[in-house]
């Protein structure tokens, strides 16, 4: 049984040095869906590719800021934010554009679906507490 390895470092340290292969450097691929819940993804979900993605958005906002000293927490970043923020930081405020705050969001509890392994047909969604 395949077992996601989350001790693994991507290869490439950025976007700029990962080169996506085309169709003239790839072989045939196979595809094989495991049914394996992972016990840490939602409703046991798996990661397909796009967790290396995920930091790319913190990293303009903080090159946005290391270039013009504003910060701007909301995307897209556009220039019109960072000239707003700008204007506030010349005011003497901030230099910050975005939410002031985390809103309040009362979550549901968790709902999981049963595998079949679990007992379930993998489509029934009944209400399970679950404990981490």
């Amino acid at each position: 049984t395949y077992r996601a390895n989350r001790n693994v470092v991507h290869k490439f340290p950025s976007l700029l040095e990962y080169k996506s292969p085309t169709t003239l450097e790839m072989c045939d691929v196979v595809t094989y869906l495991i049914e394996d819940a992972d016990p840490n993804g939602p409703f046991g979900a798996k990661e397909v590719g796009q967790g290396p993605l995920l930091p790319i958005m913190p990293a303009v906002a903080n090159a946005v800021y290391d270039a013009v000293g504003v910060r701007i927490d909301e995307v897209p970043i556009t220039p019109e934010k960072v000239l707003m923020a700008l204007r506030d930081k010349a005011k003497g405020r901030e230099g910050r554009f975005g939410p002031k705050s985390v809103p309040d969001v009362e979550w549901p509890e968790p709902l999981k679906v049963q595998t079949p392994a679990e007992g379930g047909d993998g489509r029934e969604m009944p209400r399970v507490a679950v404990h981490s």
